[in-house]
């Protein structure tokens, strides 16, 4: 049986495990991410997601952004909803302009499978990073000085810190 070591372990390939593992490797740590998506898979994701300023800075240091900022669309204007009550209709309404207050968007919508591409490149790059598709984190067993992580294919990973990042579930 393989045992894998590792700084960390990321259980989970989507947006915030591969952007976890991109930022971190960036950083010079040895990262592990274990995804269960098959590996080289772009994912059939049409939703969008929102970056504001600090998730773009975290992205910039992590040598993602540039990627995934060109398939994106500037947010010029956030809008405030006010739909509580029983009834669930608009109550309060307040739009606020980015060009009011600053010279550049409050933020960036990006598509998902744009934003999957672009990380997966770059994580693709970093020698200190490693992706494992298709298997996924079965069971972790927390030690006094870190984990060890059973894949769901048999592997074992024992890494200092642990980051799940794998949805809901």
């Amino acid at each position: 049986m393989e045992r894998i070591e590792t700084d960390i372990l990321v259980a989970g390939g989507g947006i915030a495990g591969l952007s976890a593992t991109a930022r971190l490797a960036s950083a010079g740590l040895d990262v592990v991410c274990v995804d269960p998506a098959p590996e080289g898979s772009t994912g059939g994701d049409l939703r969008t997601t929102a970056f504001l300023a600090p998730a773009v800075a975290t992205l910039e240091r992590a040598g993602a952004w540039e990627r995934m900022a060109r398939a994106g669309a500037p947010l010029w204007t956030m809008r405030i909803v006010d739909a509580g009550g029983r009834e669930r209709v608009v109550r309060e309404r307040a739009d606020f302009e980015a060009r009011e207050l600053m010279d550049r968007p409050f933020g960036w919508n990006v598509p998902n499978t744009a934003i999957r591409e672009a990380l997966l490149e770059r994580v693709g790059e970093l020698a200190r990073a490693r992706l494992i598709g298709g298997v996924r984190v079965e069971s972790v067993l927390r030690r006094t000085a870190g984990a060890l992580a059973r894949l769901s294919d048999g592997r074992q990973v024992a890494a200092s810190l642990v980051i799940a990042a794998d949805g809901r579930d």
